[in-house]
């Protein structure tokens, strides 16, 4: 006879269904529908008929590092993309059950089901799903050519074929392509993963690879558990993670073009970085990217109309929803090692996957998207962690988000984030900057100490001024650069953008910048600044200061009569080319650059400061051969 034990819904915010340890017997099932269930230590699913269904909004969370046991399952479901041709990003919150005890297990295809009735929610009938190995998946089966996995990875070439056969170790992610069915729901079945999880992200030897992030290893991993998990915890509750990491989480997003083919593809990562790892409350940065196509190798070959999802709106996108999969990477600066998944970062939110919502998101192309209601949705948790407090009364981080519309084609999102708590805002600083992962062959980026980005934090000043960079393949391409929102931003804040070649600004908080520019990449000569004039660049800063150009030496020389610490000097070509730089790090009253390599013509010197003034002034360089 089956045991049937009921965990019932009960829609208010206290409701929490505790257990110290969960034993689930021969011939039981276990059901629990829209609540959390908390287990303090672990978890035994006794035989192959002890199932626990999660079910609605249900999830599980424990707080003991001791892992689940025996031949048991939990089920889960989750949406998937409903196109044949497009990737989910995958993590599975479960491994194949076995009779051993106390250890998480691998996960492999088998692990998935096929729902006899998604809709019915008591339903706890499904079927194993079948595998085909052509490339397109039917209403009844899965396409195993699409299972890929990437650990250590260097670029495109270091993606894993693992099929429905290959064995995925806990926490590692996987790709899938989605079916034909109009809502399609996976229904996850095995041991439920619990405890520390360690991830490998190492980078090993030479980066000999064009595409990916340089002399750094990616991996693909996810949310590896049954309930949300909150991505700034997964930085802020683990020294490991934020030493070893790009503190920096990449969600890929594909838009639909009835195609297999690499180079047809169009699909971009959105970005999300923590922020202040001591303030829980500052939800983080999202920005999200353009699409854009891919040669054979995997490298970018231009860029196309439209944008990835913007679910900047949505808590910044902080909460991953069971089952989501996305990509982390070692910091350049080292080797990596093994991130680490906790349960202290595991959390109950509900899943609202709309882009203005408020709860725990799995990107997919799906009619089901998660619930959207009127009723407050708060996470909650063992971890300590204030959620009410966050979700009420979040610290607020002005942004501006900087749209460069290219070509005419699409725009490419730049964030500009006012952070109290931004260490400098000269330096790139880990967590709350995020790289400019989407490398396009036309592009435009914030840039700090030579690192292009995606996301700049700041402690907002007048004098601030942040390199702006642009990037063509091609002659005549034409950037318009305009202020798209401004989020908590004060009305007496003004956004320009400064042309060091022309010493113009323009303002693009109530208007845009238009430039046309030939093959090249122009790093030094935009800026943005948020004063036409500030005290960095007045005249008394510069009193007597003279840049100048002798023609008999065929040098460029500085007078600098109230010995400023000077830091660099860049000569760019009248097209805006950088054509010379200096770095000079002194306070010398007079220094003198060779100019004998350059040809006769009109030129712009800058020169700047250690505190990032700037003086700009036009010479002519004539050298006789």
């Amino acid at each position: 006879m089956k045991h049937i034990v009921l965990v019932l819904s009960v829609l208010t915010f206290c409701l929490n269904t505790y257990s110290q340890d969960l034993y689930v017997g021969n011939n039981t099932e276990l059901y629990a529908l829209d609540v959390p269930v908390f287990v303090t230590n672990d978890i035994r699913l006794e035989s192959p008929t002890s199932n626990f269904y999660l079910r609605g909004d249900a999830q599980l969370l424990q707080d003991a590092n001791i892992k689940n046991s025996d031949e048991g399952e939990i089920s889960v479901y989750q949406n998937q993309t409903t196109n044949v041709y497009e990737y989910n990003f995958w993590c599975s919150p479960v491994g194949v059950s076995d009779n051993t005890s106390n250890q998480n297990v691998d996960f492999n295809g088998t692990n998935i089901h096929d729902p006899d009735d998604d809709t019915d929610v008591s339903n706890v009938t499904s079927v194993p799903y079948g595998y085909t190995t052509s490339y397109e998946g039917t209403a009844t089966e899965l396409s195993n050519y699409w299972i890929y996995s990437l650990r250590d990875g260097k670029g495109y070439y270091s993606w894993k074929q693992e099929f429905d056969t290959g064995n995925i170790k806990t926490g590692y992610g996987f790709t899938l392509k989605g079916s034909p069915n109009t809502d399609n729901v996976l229904d996850f079945r095995g041991r439920p993963n619990n405890g520390t999880i360690l991830v490998s992200c190492r980078f090993y030897g030479v980066d000999d690879q064009p595409s990916g992030i340089p002399n750094s290893a990616q991996t693909l991993t996810g949310n590896p558990y049954p309930s949300a998990l909150d991505l700034k915890l997964f930085f802020a509750q683990s020294v490991t993670n934020q030493a070893i990491l790009l503190n920096e989480i990449y969600f890929w997003e594909q838009k639909p073009k009835n195609s297999h083919f690499l180079a047809d593809y169009e699909g971009g990562y959105g970005v999300y970085t923590p922020g202040d790892l001591a303030d829980f409350t500052d939800n983080g940065t999202y920005t999200f990217a353009p699409f854009e196509n891919y040669n054979g190798d995997g490298t970018t070959n231009g860029t196309t109309t439209g944008n990835t999802t913007d679910f900047s709106g949505n808590n910044q996108r902080r909460f991953a929803a069971v089952g989501q999969g996305f990509i982390i990477a070692s910091d350049p600066i080292g080797i990596g090692g093994d991130a680490e998944f906790t349960n202290a970062m595991r959390v109950y939110f509900k899943e609202d996957s709309t882009p203005g919502g408020n709860g725990s998101i799995f990107a997919k192309n799906s009619k089901k998207t998660g619930k959207n209601t009127q009723t407050k949705n708060y996470p909650m948790s063992h971890n300590g962690v204030d959620y009410k407090k966050i979700i009420d009364n979040p610290t607020i981080i002005p942004e501006i988000r900087i749209h460069t519309h290219v070509n005419n084609a699409f725009y490419k999102e730049n964030v500009i984030a006012f952070r109290e708590g931004t260490p400098n805002n000269n330096t790139y600083n880990k967590g709350f900057d995020g790289s400019n992962v989407n490398t396009l062959s036309s592009d435009a980026y914030l840039i700090s100490e030579d690192k292009n980005l995606s996301i700049k934090s700041i402690n907002y000043s007048e004098s601030t001024r942040l390199k702006f960079g642009f990037k063509t393949n091609q002659d005549n391409t034409l950037f318009s650069v305009t202020v798209n929102q401004l989020n908590n931003i004060p009305n007496d804040v003004d956004v320009y953008m400064f042309d060091n070649e022309t010493n113009t600004y323009t303002n693009i908080k109530d208007g845009s910048f238009n430039t046309v520019l030939n093959k090249g990449v122009y790093n030094d000569r935009f800026e943005i600044t948020f004063a036409k004039n500030t005290l960095n660049t007045t005249e008394e800063t510069f009193s007597n200061f003279k840049i100048y150009q002798n023609n008999t030496q065929a040098q460029v020389v500085i007078n600098n009569p109230n010995s400023l610490k000077l830091k660099e000097i860049i000569l760019f070509d009248v097209s805006g080319k950088r054509v010379l730089f200096e770095t000079i790090n002194s306070s010398n009253n007079t220094l003198s650059f060779s100019t004998k390599n350059l040809s006769t013509g009109v030129y712009v010197a800058k020169v700047t400061t250690d505190n990032d003034a700037a003086k700009t002034q036009k010479i002519v360089i004539n050298n006789q051969k």
